[in-house]
């Protein structure tokens, strides 16, 4: 199993020399024989390894002592530990979850606030899901109906953006080894007890069905993990089909995206929705919870009358137009807020340069200005509730609202996109400041979050001409 484990880091370049990995360790089995494979794997290459243990909050006492057995483990084994405490119940009660995706979102902004307590350049997360972890994983996108990435299962590394890797070492082992692994080791683990409540749908996997298959074939989850790994290569090459056959059958919009009728009319059906896969995923900044029945959906709007529509994820809609398909966000004035105020470019260009172009707000003003840029970016100054931004990039009417669906800031300058409700989460903004906080927007890409940071694609530059000058003012909004 280590020779199997060391195999795999090799081949899929999983950690290399000078990185920061940063382990998941519950505590439990499997993350315990992570964190050792992690120690072994270090003695032949030279990476920096710290832990990060989460306490839910939804075990009590339990929860408590996981996280003490994670910091006497570390302490023995001489490896920094992070130990982040978070109210789950609470906050899947707070945003109308389920406690498991309420769990995943809160982990997921604690890895994300390590990796930015660091200086590492390349900083890689290591869960420990394994071969039957990918098999329940594929039963479950399987009964959802999901597609053939989603039958793809878990990939063995994938990239976060903003210089983070998630990598997966043990994707290839059974939890039977893992187990022995740690027996023949002497190494104790916790257990949670609610890994038994089959009430969680993955339990119900794991503990009714998946035995039943290992009675059908002894090998069955090895199997399944294999034909995930297939079928992910499988989607990533539809996928890279669809990118090349998006060039000449898409046409992007200012907010939305047309897929022509020369789609549905001269490619196969695998490709089509391959395509409609694609739009959906890049529209909604996310492939999650897309299934084949909204795929299948655009498919078949495509062939109805002119003028008809769907609803899709993420607050989008479908629309059949006379060209095609058009794939939309459902704008800010359909949600029936009145809390939209636009801004004309026109308006803006139309005051003297130094002049300030003021909106008021119900709870401040906002001020604009245009002026040139110097060509010293040390006048840029970071003031919470004054931004300087790249009105060179600034191409449409903006608009001053709240949140939207669909809305997304660009967090770095490589283009990657963070939806405004994960950048929330990670900053930890209570819900309903969330609903209170102002947005300056260019459609639904995000320019500045008021109080918060602006989008890196709005930045200044070294080429940068023109400078818009913006400062809220009045009420909670004073500068230190």
């Amino acid at each position: 199993m280590i020779e199997e484990v060391r195999r795999r880091i090799e081949e899929e370049k999983l950690i290399q020399e000078g990185d920061l990995v940063l382990a998941g360790v519950s505590g439990g089995a499997d993350s315990v024989c992570l964190l050792f494979m992690l120690l072994d794997y270090r003695e032949r290459c030279a990476f920096s390894l710290q832990v990060v243990h989460v306490e839910h909050g939804i075990r009590g006492a339990e929860s408590v002592e996981d996280a003490r057995f994670v910091e006497a483990l570390c302490q023995r084994l001489e490896i920094p530990c992070r130990i982040y405490t978070e109210d789950v119940p609470a906050y899947a009660k707070e945003h109308h979850m389920g406690l498991e995706e309420a769990a995943r979102e809160l982990r997921y902004a604690c890895f994300y606030r390590a990796a930015g307590q660091t200086d590492a350049p390349a900083k890689k997360i290591a869960l420990a899901h394994h071969a039957d972890d990918n098999a329940e994983t594929m039963l479950f996108q399987m009964a959802r109906g999901s597609g053939v990435r989603g039958l793809g299962g878990m990939r063995v590394k994938r990239e976060l953006g903003a210089g983070l890797t998630l990598i997966r070492p043990l994707l290839g082992t059974t939890r039977c080894e893992i187990e022995e692994y740690l027996r023949d080791r002497g190494e104790v683990y916790r257990i949670d007890a609610t890994n038994w409540d089959t009430d969680y749908s993955r339990n119900r996997i794991r503990h009714e069905v998946l035995p039943q298959l290992v009675q059908v074939n002894s090998r069955a989850i090895m199997h399944m993990s294999q034909s995930a790994g297939q079928l992910a290569e499988l989607a990533d090459y539809l996928d890279e089909e669809a990118r090349c056959i998006a060039v000449h059958a898409c046409v992007k919009e200012k907010d939305a995206c047309l897929i022509c009728r020369e789609l549905f009319e001269e490619y196969p059906a695998v490709l089509q929705r391959a395509v409609v896969h694609r739009i959906i995923g890049e529209m909604a900044g996310s492939r999650k919870d897309i299934g084949s029945v909204h795929i299948e959906a655009v498919k078949n709007l495509a062939m109805l009358q002119v003028g008809r529509q769907i609803s899709l994820p993420y607050e989008l809609v479908a629309e059949r137009v006379y060209e095609g398909v058009r794939i939309r966000h459902i704008r800010v004035q359909e949600k029936h807020t009145d809390e939209v105020y636009e801004i004309s470019l026109e308006a803006l260009n139309c005051q003297k340069e130094g002049d300030w172009y003021v909106l008021s707000l119900p709870d401040g003003l906002l001020r604009m200005r245009i002026r040139d840029f110097c060509g010293e970016t040390q006048e840029i100054h970071k003031k919470t509730y004054t931004k300087l931004l790249n009105y060179d990039k600034i191409e449409y009417n903006l608009q001053v609202r709240k949140r939207a669906g669909g809305d997304y800031l660009t967090i770095d300058e490589d283009g990657h996109k963070k939806k405004l409700k994960k950048y929330f989460i990670e900053e930890k903004v209570p819900r309903e400041k969330r609903d209170a906080t102002w947005l300056l927007t260019e459609s639904d890409h995000i320019i500045w979050v008021v109080g918060g940071r602006i989008s890196a694609e709005y930045k200044i530059d070294p080429n940068t001409k023109k400078i818009l000058e913006v400062q809220m003012s009045g009420g909670i909004y004073c500068e230190n």
